[in-house]
């Protein structure tokens, strides 16, 4: 990944309380980080993302992983994650957290190669 072009993008991160802990879920990816305090679990979220995107891009299976979880490849390359009603239909758990729970919904900035 030397010399490797980098893209930032933003995904929206629910964060909820758990069984004694902090949930941080980011629907688009569906990737979890958890921690006692919504900041823990915002940078446990960070590393879970940093480890999806490392490894997927070594594997080359970033952009296939990124289009099954309904990502769109716009004119000029550009990513775009799936709207939050999207994942809300698709992902059951999602629907339920959202329904069942207090959340808070934010946005985060991650890099990825391209």
């Amino acid at each position: 990944m030397k010399n490797a072009t980098v893209s930032s993008l933003k995904v929206d991160v629910i964060t909820y309380s758990g069984d004694n802990s902090i949930i941080a879920y980011c629907p688009s990816l569906e990737l979890v980080g958890c921690g006692y305090t919504e900041n823990e679990a915002l940078e446990s979220l960070n590393i879970v993302l940093e480890e999806y995107i490392r490894y997927t891009t070594e594997l080359g299976t970033l952009i296939e992983d990124l289009k099954e979880h309904g990502w769109k490849i716009k004119n000029g390359g550009k990513l775009t994650p799936p709207k939050m009603l999207e994942s809300l239909q698709k992902n059951k758990d999602f629907d339920e957290i959202v329904n069942n729970c207090d959340f808070k919904k934010q946005n985060i900035s991650f890099a990825i190669p391209v």
